[in-house]
């Protein structure tokens, strides 16, 4: 080895987590919840293995989405959020209301690359480092969200905690796409009333994958596997 592959070699002891973005709702007058969602893994690749399992044994090979839950694939998701919560994860969000949250001063998507900057710093450990993949959203030319939410994040945490981030199509990646499960279970649990019941396929979709995290609610929350949080003032 030579000094230079030397001088540049991360210590063994650095963590290095890579952490998938996907949001439900949207900017809406009419006000409800709007959720960022993450899911932060250490071996990315693992876990894209077994969902790739799940996907297999289901012969399931669409884009995984809530909104897309039906008594069809019932079995397909109870066996995803199942998997995903035993693995060695962290997930959940920041939840916020999709009228009183928003600036009418600013542009959707740097609100949005607010919100997920925010979520990015109250889940990056001292000394660990980071990448970063957030579902695409459309941007002037010139501009990305990603670019941003790695600029805001290192001068926050004041460090390179944030190695790259990055624009992704979620229909490519089951890892966003788990995310937007997160997010979307999340936030049809705070929204749901006594009226829905729980015996639809995307309640009973958000229950199995609250009870496989060992959760009586998602409301706020800092335990084990799980950091939810909800943001009441505007960006």
């Amino acid at each position: 080895m030579s000094h230079l592959d030397k001088y540049f070699q991360l210590p063994r002891n650095i963590e290095v987590s890579s952490i998938y973005i996907d949001e439900s709702g949207s900017r809406n007058s009419r006000g409800g919840f709007f959720v960022i969602g993450f899911v932060k893994v250490r071996d990315p690749a693992f876990l894209s293995r077994k969902v790739r399992a799940v996907r297999q044994r289901h012969g399931f090979y669409r884009e995984i989405h809530f909104a897309q839950i039906s008594k069809r694939n019932l079995e397909f998701y109870f066996d995803l959020v199942e998997t995903l919560a035993a693995e060695n994860v962290r997930v959940g969000g920041s939840v916020y209301d999709s009228h009183g949250s928003f600036n009418s001063g600013m542009e959707t998507w740097q609100q949005q690359a607010e919100m997920a900057t925010r979520l990015v710093v109250g889940n990056v450990n001292r000394g660990e480092l980071v990448n970063v993949f957030l579902d695409l959203v459309q941007t002037p030319a010139g501009q990305t969200v990603a670019q941003l939410v790695k600029t805001e994040t290192n001068r926050r945490l004041k460090t390179r905690g944030v190695l790259e981030a990055y624009d992704v199509d979620s229909r490519a990646t089951d890892l966003v796409q788990l995310a937007d499960v997160v997010a979307s279970s999340i936030n049809f649990e705070r929204r749901k009333t006594s009226l829905d019941g729980g015996g639809t396929p995307k309640a009973r979709v958000a229950a199995r994958l609250r009870r496989a995290l060992e959760l009586d609610s998602f409301d706020d929350v800092q335990r084990g596997k799980v950091n939810i949080l909800t943001f009441q003032n505007k960006s």
